[in-house]
């Protein structure tokens, strides 16, 4: 039984590392290309200024 966790934890240990790893690539790309960048930055924030204005239109 306690092999089996360990090689549970060992496995989990190794899928987050494998996605910090995912993170820091996809990060290099969106940073290295400022298109990307600006989308990325600008997207969210229209979004919320656009259902922060919905929202007060409604009041």
């Amino acid at each position: 039984m306690e092999n089996a966790m360990a090689t549970l934890l060992g496995d989990i240990g190794t899928f987050f590392t494998q996605s910090i790893t995912w993170l820091g690539d996809v990060l290099d790309v969106v940073t290295g290309s400022p298109a990307l960048l600006v989308m990325v930055i600008a997207m969210p924030i229209v979004g919320f200024a656009v259902g922060l204005l919905s929202r007060l239109i409604r009041l």
